[in-house]
């Protein structure tokens, strides 16, 4: 249905009650998303992800990697923000109800990413004590938001895994600086040759070597 609500809508509201601005929430959204697909799917809204933990299989999905089965992460997100579109009197998406009703666990790599990204927006605005509030205020930090709020690791791991997202997060703004410089050279050489080594493309790190320098190398398998 066309006049469904849409992923800058719920933003809308979200804003409205927690502050901050698009750009806060999409940038969060992606350090996390870029961190939980791992480096063999990265960003991918159809990543897939099954690791054994203590004998027992988690099953990750999608961008934010929401578990898959009975009372575990999809189900959560999906019943939040089911909640919250209904305190505040709004239709729920079809997609929406497709997973919600009458379901016993949701795929969230079934859905878009303008979806999964609803669904974290919702999960974590209904979360008891999760507060995006605290982020824009400086209170939180983003790697520490997403320890005690998203990730689902037991305690002992907790410095660990924190540590591998700082990583990522550092990882994820090289990599950004990186394709920047290279638009920007890209422009410059399409206007005239570079006329020093500073400006040639040919320099710029790749982004193989700058993931070997975060992460050692075996990166490939310590993202998540």
């Amino acid at each position: 249905m066309e006049d469904e609500i849409g992923l800058s809508e719920l933003l809308d509201i979200i804003i409205r009650d927690k502050g901050g601005s698009v750009q806060d929430y999409e940038q969060l959204m992606e350090y996390i998303a870029f961190h939980e697909t791992g480096p063999a799917q990265r960003m991918d809204p159809k990543a897939l992800q099954e690791r054994k933990e203590k004998g027992n299989v988690r099953y990750g999905r999608g961008l934010f990697q929401f578990e898959m089965g009975e009372g575990k992460g999809g189900n959560t997100a999906a019943n939040r923000l089911a909640n919250l579109l209904d305190r505040e009197g709004i239709e729920k998406p079809q997609w929406l109800i497709d997973i919600w009703e009458n379901k016993k666990s949701v795929d969230a790599s079934k859905l878009t990413a303008e979806q999964q990204k609803m669904l974290f927006l919702g999960n974590h605005r209904e979360h008891p004590n999760a507060n995006f509030s605290k982020i824009w205020s400086g209170e939180q930090s983003v790697p520490e938001f997403w320890l005690n709020y998203h990730w689902a690791g037991s305690k002992d791991e907790a410095q660990e895994k924190l540590d591998l997202f700082n990583k990522s997060v550092l990882a994820k703004d090289s990599v950004d600086a990186i394709k920047a410089r290279e638009e920007e050279l890209m422009y410059k050489q399409n206007m005239a040759p570079f006329l020093s080594d500073t400006n040639n493309i040919n320099n710029i790190p790749k982004v193989s070597d700058l993931f070997n320098s975060i992460f050692g190398n075996k990166s490939s398998s310590l993202l998540k």
